[in-house]
């Protein structure tokens, strides 16, 4: 097995006209004088703070891994800027919008390029390539989230889970091969020491979805060994699509993880130790040794002294 985590890479498939970049372009020669509310990974915020004839942009500043932005009857736009916390190395970031009560986005997204904005999403996607991913740009990344109307008697909400991964360091380029070799003994340790879900397993099939980009590992639990929420650490894992189901019979518990399609997982046979984390609401598998090679690598690195937890297979 291969140390897997998928991105998709899709721009988006709507244009957007010369007269909509202008427009936007103008917003920006005056910035909204709202407070920026939230904390370091999370932002929410309403149109209805904003009078009816202000049509500025509202800067947010994000320095955090993972988080959402929830925009409530949306009105203007946002400028949203991402950075990783602590340091200002180059990352893939990917973002999940989702769409609101009336099954349509609330807001079109641009991410900003050098000379114009890249479009993202457009209001009529209707949840199709749901997610989006791109390069930061000497550390930083910007989003606009124009607002589609001014209806501000409508209940909408624009709501974007965005999700940051440091490239490797030396690197200042995304390479897709990097997220499918093999994890190193160092990697294997820190994915065992901080992954939300460490379980042992067997594979019963792999489902491409080409939509998505991914690809749907389905595992059959066969010793869970930790798992963890956003609430802290838990034995069981909560009901949802990408749940074990029945934590306490072995023989119906079943786990779905993502892998980037392009990886080219397969159905291998034996039993390996699966290392995953939640990234835009799914498991995403980041190592999966071979159980009789991780038993082998848990003793050398324990004895090593080269641990940061305690190691189990």
């Amino acid at each position: 097995m291969c140390k897997m985590r998928p991105d998709v890479y899709e721009w988006g498939r709507g244009r957007t006209s010369l007269m909509d970049y202008c427009v936007i372009f103008a917003c920006l020669m005056w910035v909204t004088s709202a407070t920026i509310m939230g904390d370091e990974c999370d932002w929410t915020g309403s149109g209805l703070t904003t009078s009816s004839e202000d049509r500025g942009v509202t800067p947010v500043y994000l320095r955090c891994t993972a988080g959402r932005v929830t925009w409530l009857y949306p009105r203007g736009a946002l400028r949203v800027l991402l950075r990783l916390p602590g340091h200002d190395r180059e990352f893939r970031a990917c973002i999940k919008v989702h769409p609101d009560g009336e099954k349509h986005l609330a807001a079109r997204l641009f991410l900003e390029g050098p000379r114009s904005l890249l479009p993202l999403y457009a209001h009529d996607d209707n949840g199709h390539k749901a997610v989006r991913c791109f390069q930061s740009r000497n550390g930083q990344a910007a989003l606009y989230i124009e607002a589609t109307g001014s209806d501000t008697m409508r209940k909408r909400v624009a709501e974007i889970e965005y999700d940051l991964q440091p490239l490797p360091r030396g690197t200042r380029v995304y390479d897709p091969t990097e997220e499918c070799r093999p994890c190193s003994a160092e990697e294997l340790a820190h994915a065992f020491c901080t992954s939300d879900l460490v379980t042992r397993g067997i594979i019963r099939g792999v489902e491409n979805q080409d939509e998505m980009e991914v690809s749907q590992v389905s595992v059959k639990v066969t010793k869970l060994i930790r798992h963890t929420t956003e609430d802290g650490y838990s034995d069981d894992i909560e009901e949802s699509e990408n749940a074990i189901e029945n934590p306490h019979e072995s023989s119906s518990k079943e786990v779905i993880l993502h892998v980037a399609q392009h990886c080219g997982v397969k159905h291998g046979l034996g039993e390996f130790v699966f290392m995953a984390r939640r990234k835009l609401g799914d498991l995403t598998l980041q190592c999966a040794p071979r159980l009789e090679d991780w038993a082998v690598l848990v003793n050398s690195l324990s004895d090593e002294g080269k641990a940061h937890c305690v190691l189990r297979s």
